[in-house]
């Protein structure tokens, strides 16, 4: 009876899910416009994707998206829940923490568009920098500048307090058992060795699994490249994701758009079996 409950859940999931991640891997090797019959090609959409200059660009830009983004969205939410979990009051731990969690009601599409005019050449940016002695930007279409486009997209969301990783560390952290930090105070522990030695190896679980999560959600960044730039200006905010959609919505090469979701799906799975491998959560050597 049991099996027979659960059956419509794999059915769904095998249908939406399993179903469309085959048929883009058997696509990747076929030549299909959408319309008419896909034809075989075999690599030959790998070979071209390999040898794009615009993929290569797109692949570098999203490696540099991935070594400033993800410490964003790892440590400040660390630190503030840090702040939060060390506060006395029980009443007061909950206020803050449903004040930061609030804005996750807002929906993504209205955030980036908020910030779309903050970067207007007369937008709060612009504004603030005037008023700290820059003269000139609020002549700087930010979004415009191929210089400044690509740091301009990867550092939305100031200050960086997603409160899904807020509430995971938070989980943590009141998760760990309270004789651990009774004995952090018998034996005199300063704040800091309490950070480096108790919480942070305590934490590595979330820490882990929140790698892992912002990693892919890097690599998959789509919408805010979309809606802010589409990928320009003259490619300076071209990633991966965007790259794919492109080719499969703008030019219907859609077996060429499966070649590459493939590929981002190779290196985003070897990402993670990385992670999983080498990233140790064993906390028994940190006792």
């Amino acid at each position: 009876m049991a099996y027979l409950f659960i059956l419509p859940t794999f059915v769904a999931i095998g249908l939406f899910s399993y179903y469309p991640a085959i048929r883009a891997l058997v696509g990747a090797f076929t030549s299909w416009n959408g319309v008419n019959a896909a034809t075989w090609v075999g690599i030959a959409n790998f070979i071209q994707a390999l040898s794009d200059p615009n993929l290569l660009g797109a692949a570098w830009r999203i490696l540099l998206w991935a070594v400033i983004g993800i410490p964003l969205a790892l440590i400040p939410a660390f630190i503030v829940a840090e702040l939060i979990f060390r506060l006395k009051s029980v009443r007061a731990q909950y206020v803050f923490r449903t004040l930061l969690i609030i804005p996750m009601v807002l929906p993504t599409v209205v955030m980036i568009l908020l910030w779309y005019f903050f970067y207007e050449p007369d937008g709060i940016i612009g504004r603030v920098l005037s008023l700290l002695g820059d003269t000139q930007a609020m002549n700087q279409a930010w979004l415009a500048n191929p210089h400044w486009a690509l740091l301009a997209l990867i550092v939305i969301g100031f200050p960086w307090i997603g409160a899904f990783h807020l509430l995971i560390y938070l989980a943590g952290l009141q998760g760990t058992p309270t004789d651990v930090f009774d004995a952090r105070q018998i034996d005199g522990c300063t704040w800091a060795q309490r950070l480096w030695r108790i919480d942070i190896p305590l934490l590595l679980p979330q820490i882990k699994l929140l790698l892992v999560l912002t990693t892919v959600g890097v690599a998959q960044v789509l919408v805010v490249p979309l809606l802010m730039t589409n990928g320009g200006p003259f490619n300076a905010t071209m990633t991966p994701v965007p790259y794919m959609y492109q080719w499969a919505v703008e030019y219907d090469k859609y077996g060429y758009s499966m070649s590459v979701a493939f590929m981002l799906f190779v290196v985003i799975l070897g990402l993670t079996i990385i992670n999983m491998k080498y990233f140790k959560t064993d906390t028994s050597t940190n006792s």
